[in-house]
């Protein structure tokens, strides 16, 4: 997020009655009634950066607005304006939230202040979600196995252009997490933004060099960033020091490993690289 000198100077609007957050006596036609319950956890992710006063502000409206369910860091630390990777970590940052009513504030918004919609989703199984219209949601509308219902969230008046987190999501997340139902934050919407992911690619490094893959399926040979792992085992005990494998990991996808090493350095791979299965 870019900034400049003064741009957060204005006091931001407030929740509930100050963000101006639309209200309705009743629930849209046609669109289901989705009945809240007591939120037990809000979770935040961005690429604000750890110890960010921008994460700072937004923990600070949800405390001021009354949220008492736990904050929890998933990660500030995702790479600046990458929104295909902030996707898959989010998905598998919060897919074990399933079943317990959570909210969960994302903000990797690079388009912050133009055209893109403001969203809050239900996914029907207790996790909601707030955060930009950018692709950002992709894997947890990839993934989800029921109904998804959106709203679009209005953008109050004085809410500032480079600070949506703070102005707009912060507030739509403790309206959640306070117990004000989805249909009355805004208007249902239609088809959310979704990417394109055509070619095979990395979708994320972990702090090991574990190489994640957009991959389901376990082919014999993988070749990433111009070098081929013909290796395939089952974890990581069953392989070789100083040897790529390929091996099906705990989130379902095809990564590539290496033994008390980092598969991503000795590989070259970083995110976004193509890789193609062979066999």
């Amino acid at each position: 997020m870019a900034a400049g000198t003064g741009v957060h100077d204005a006091e931001p609007a407030r929740l509930l009655g100050a963000a101006r957050l639309p209200r309705r006596s009743r629930p849209l036609a046609g669109a289901a009634v989705l009945v809240a319950e007591p939120v037990q956890v809000v979770t935040l992710t961005s690429d604000f950066g750890w110890g960010s006063p921008y994460v700072a502000a937004m923990k600070a409206l949800l405390v001021r607005a009354g949220v008492q369910a736990p904050l929890i860091d998933i990660d500030h630390d995702l790479a600046a304006f990458n929104i295909r990777a902030a996707a898959f970590v989010l998905w598998a940052a919060t897919r074990d939230f399933a079943g317990l009513p959570s909210v969960h504030l994302a903000v990797v918004d690079p388009g912050v202040g133009g055209h893109r919609r403001a969203l809050a989703l239900d996914c029907g199984d207790g996790r909601r979600y707030v955060g930009p219209d950018n692709g950002l949601l992709e894997f947890v509308l990839r993934h989800a196995d029921r109904p998804v219902h959106g709203v679009e969230l209005t953008v109050p008046v004085g809410a500032a252009p480079t600070f949506h987190g703070r102005d707009v999501f912060a507030p739509a997340a403790a309206a959640l997490a306070s117990g004000t139902p989805l249909d009355r934050l805004g208007a249902f919407c239609g088809q959310l933004v979704r990417l394109q992911m055509d070619e095979p690619h990395v979708l994320w490094v972990d702090r090991f060099g574990n190489i994640v893959t957009s991959l389901r399926a376990l082919p014999t040979e993988l070749e990433v960033a111009g070098h081929r792992v013909r290796q395939v085992h089952r974890t990581f005990a069953d392989a070789a020091p100083g040897v790529p494998f390929l091996y099906l990991g705990s989130l379902g996808y095809v990564e590539v490993g290496l033994r008390d090493a980092s598969a991503a350095t000795q590989l070259g791979a970083v995110l976004g690289s193509v890789v193609a299965a062979r066999g």
